[in-house]
């Protein structure tokens, strides 16, 4: 193989390898030979550069030219930090990003951020940066300091569109101040912080469509709740197609006001929101353009639920393009499902329930109710991923637990 691959030019290859993954060019170099020339940068300069792997923005004694830094850099999007104990040179990285070596990188992720807050101050410096991935999973409250320090020089960074914060410490609201600067966010997901003061900051991002908030985290829930007055704060925010919303307790449907008075939301998520009151759905029954409705909680003590009567769930019938729907224990009697009828373009169903069904009876029910369907997940606690298929219904049972993380469309 390596012998006629060899015969490649250059180009050729640039052409071949931007569509290859990192590991698929491993293996294409790992069967080559010198003769193929595949150490030279440009061919991989569509993969991400793991700063923290780099020599010359390392702490070391070699000298690079500039010559050979650029060639490795030049056009090079993506740049990741995933090292804590990385020990990386401020000085050469300053240099770097005050020359103009790092104007092409339009996407930044940093793992472990607190440990690495010089470098990023500076990254923050850069221009052309789209999108930025912050991720922190220390719980030292000494590293709390770091992290608002990082998230202070995020408002340094005008250029960005896309948004995602996830610490597992818990930061007070007010530090999304830092929002005000970043007007053409468009995407926005925080998890990590007290969002019972700061929402009114996201709510001037008026060219937001997508918007994931999580109140605190997976592994602590604040003192206070948020309060759904305060989400009335996001009613300008015209332009969201995708709201997912985390750890919001006792909603009544007022919080939902902004969203059900748009007419844009697409894609509703509502997970773990304690005492999720059925006066919400007729709000939800007013955002007539969604196709994905996902009301995600969890039968441990974690959860609090109260359960949607059939006069309740009525108020959904008004969804007709709605295709995937999840309704996790907030069923009293699977024969509930009757009162949804109205939903003809349902093509998957997410089901979690507290008491175990005859399952070819339940699945011949839901085709009945839904002549769409053509896909039922089943979830439990304690259930056995397995699939089988029940007539045109390809039927799923797989495990969920508090805080797990799940494919629901």
């Amino acid at each position: 193989m390596s012998s006629s691959l060899s015969q490649l030019s250059n180009d050729q290859w640039m052409d071949i390898i931007q569509y290859l993954g990192a590991d698929e060019f491993k293996a294409i170099r790992l069967a080559g030979d010198k003769a193929m020339c595949l150490s030279n940068p440009k061919l991989t300069s569509h993969l991400q550069l793991r700063m923290d792997r780099v020599p010359f923005f390392c702490e070391n004694n070699i000298d690079f030219s500039e010559s050979f830094i650029r060639r490795w850099l030049e056009n090079r999007h993506r740049l990741v930090i995933n090292d804590a104990n990385a020990k990386m040179s401020p000085n050469r990285v300053a240099y770097l990003v005050a020359n103009g070596f790092l104007d092409s990188v339009s996407e930044v992720v940093v793992h472990d951020c607190h440990h690495h807050r010089v470098i990023f101050e500076i990254l923050s410096n850069l221009t052309n940066v789209k999108s930025l991935v912050l991720i922190d999973d220390g719980d030292r409250r000494e590293a709390l300091s770091e992290l608002e320090a990082i998230i202070f020089h995020v408002g340094n960074m005008p250029s960005l569109t896309s948004l995602d914060v996830e610490f597992n410490n818990v930061m007070h609201g007010s530090r999304l101040s830092f929002l005000r600067n970043l007007q053409s966010l468009e995407h926005i997901r925080l998890v990590g912080f007290d969002l019972s003061e700061g929402i009114g900051y996201v709510g001037n991002l008026e060219q937001l469509r997508t918007l994931h908030l999580c109140h605190g985290n997976f592994y602590s829930s604040p003192s206070d709740d948020a309060n759904e007055k305060d989400l009335m704060a996001l009613i300008g925010l015209t332009n969201v197609e995708r709201v997912h919303l985390e750890g919001f307790d006792c909603l009544t449907g007022v919080g939902l006001g902004p969203f059900s008075a748009t007419g844009s939301i697409r894609h509703l998520v509502m997970k773990h929101c304690q005492e999720l009151s059925e006066e919400c759905l007729p709000h939800v029954g007013r955002m007539t353009g969604l196709n994905s409705l996902h009301f995600v909680m969890s039968s441990c003590e974690c959860d609090d639920i109260d359960i949607f009567d059939r006069e309740s769930l009525q108020y959904l019938n008004t969804l007709s393009s709605l295709k995937n729907l999840s309704l996790f224990y907030v069923l009293d009697d699977p024969t509930d499902l009757r009162a949804l009828a109205g939903l003809t373009a349902l093509e998957t169903l997410n089901i979690a329930l507290e008491d175990t069904i005859e399952v070819e009876d339940f699945c011949v029910e839901v085709l009945q109710i839904f002549p769409s369907l053509r896909k039922l997940r089943m979830f439990s606690e304690d259930s056995m991923d397995c699939n089988f298929q029940c007539g045109c219904l390809d039927v799923e049972f797989a495990t969920f637990n508090f805080g797990d993380q799940v494919c629901l469309d």
